[in-house]
């Protein structure tokens, strides 16, 4: 009998069936998200390894996630998958205008600096247009679910409302926006799924609904229209206005 809840054991068995690769439980009370996979077939891993921070009710939804990411993976065909790197000559000018508002950064870590500021909008763009497909798919055809998913949703929702705190003054403009249209997506996904219009209402006051609503649709058609990853991410790349900073290999 399985100890997880008959939708959680599904993706579970979905998901080996098409990767090949049985999945193993750990924990890292150190992990700086909820959960993350590591997939089998690197670093010499013959199983998948679904790492969680603590045990908790909510690692069934987490679970669940994590082997219907898995699964997208698996299912996306080697031309289309999702491999972007920062492209280094549309980004010279972004990295002199952050070092501009940051003057005290040290010489010997610029780079550094400026790699992890631009690198994390860039996986964002690679994560999050791909997460909301899996949550999507996740809620209408789990309903068993539902609950734990709400209440992660909602979690992740709550944590990333600080990004409102951001200002031009602190960062390039298009940086922030990319950043915050993005957060807002997620956040009203989740007020739509779960009917919980107040939670989006951070990002409608700041007027963030138009660009939002324009990311969340075609995630919401996607599975309808035959959207490829990489078009789905660059939809998102040219309407957040970050389309040249990256390529794909």
């Amino acid at each position: 009998m399985s100890q997880y809840p008959a939708s959680t054991q599904a993706l579970l068995d979905k998901a080996t069936q098409i990767s090949g690769h049985g999945f193993d439980i750990v924990y890292d009370l150190n992990l700086p998200v909820s959960s993350s996979v590591r997939l089998a077939g690197k670093e010499g891993r013959e199983r998948h390894e679904i790492v969680l921070r603590l045990p908790s009710d909510e690692n069934n939804y987490l679970i669940a996630w994590q082997a219907a990411f898995v699964l997208q993976q698996f299912q996306t065909p080697d031309a289309e998958a999702t491999h972007l790197q920062p492209n280094a000559s549309q980004l010279a000018a972004v990295k002199a205008e952050l070092l501009d508002m940051h003057p005290s950064i040290p010489i010997n870590q610029r780079d550094a600096f400026t790699d992890h500021v631009i690198g994390g909008v860039l996986t964002q763009l690679r994560s999050v247009p791909l997460g909301l497909l899996v949550d999507i798919q996740i809620h209408r055809d789990y309903p068993e679910l539902h609950a734990t998913q709400k209440q992660s949703l909602i979690n992740d929702v709550v944590e990333h409302i600080a990004c409102l705190q951001l200002t031009p003054d602190m960062f390039p403009r298009t940086l922030v926006r990319a950043n915050q249209v993005m957060n807002a997506t997620q956040a009203l996904m989740v007020a739509e799924l779960f009917d919980m219009p107040d939670i989006f209402e951070p990002y409608r006051t700041v007027g963030m609904e138009p660009a939002a609503r324009l990311l969340l649709d075609v995630c919401m058609n996607q599975i309808f229209d035959n959207t490829t990853q990489r078009q789905l991410i660059d939809f998102w790349g040219r309407n957040l206005g970050i389309d040249k900073w990256y390529r794909w290999l």
